[in-house]
């Protein structure tokens, strides 16, 4: 039996585009960036009740991102099994560390069920790896004193308090106000 070499680069390639897409999701959400989430999913990914497309996902988008003031997502064992050439699904587990106006500081740990399609790109004639699906389940999701109203730390004089970074975001600059 030989070993198909050009298959193993093909599929090799192709797990680096999905994690980079996944990698990208986290940068959307971080962000607030609803224009990129949406270059993220196919045109006819679905959103539960929220509809389809690009009006089912930017429904979403708001509805989720409307009262959140912070979110960071760290991700970690992704694992992607192929379907066909054309798709793959994985799952992917994250831990989140995120502030809404609403419930105030979380830390969440949520498992990402994700159906991946390779396909056009809206308005670019650039095939590319996309959520078809992206199912986020809760485990659990833990309220905590928010860190971002700790004292600058001033790093590297101290390890504690808040960084130089989440100090010049303008939305949390407000809520320290």
């Amino acid at each position: 039996m030989t070993f198909d070499y050009e298959n193993a680069v093909r599929e090799l390639h192709a797990k680096e585009e999905i994690r980079d897409l996944v990698l990208s999701y986290c940068e959307a959400i971080r962000n607030r960036d609803i224009e990129l989430l949406i270059t993220l999913y196919t045109p006819d990914a679905k959103f539960g009740s929220m509809g389809s497309g690009e009006d089912g996902l930017r429904s979403m988008a708001e509805a989720t991102m409307e009262q959140l003031e912070f979110a960071v997502i760290l991700v970690t064992n992704h694992r992607i099994t192929f379907l066909s050439k054309s798709e793959a699904k994985g799952e992917v587990w994250a831990r989140c560390y995120a502030q809404n106006k609403r419930e105030g500081y979380y830390e969440q740990l949520i498992r990402y069920t994700d159906l991946y399609e390779f396909s056009k790109s809206q308005n670019l004639d650039k095939e590319n790896w996309k959520f078809k699906h992206r199912r986020h389940d809760l485990w659990f999701g833990q309220s905590k004193e928010s860190p971002l109203m700790l004292p600058p730390a001033d790093w590297p004089k101290n390890n504690i308090g808040l960084g130089r970074d989440p100090l010049s975001d303008e939305a949390i600059q407000n809520l320290r106000e």
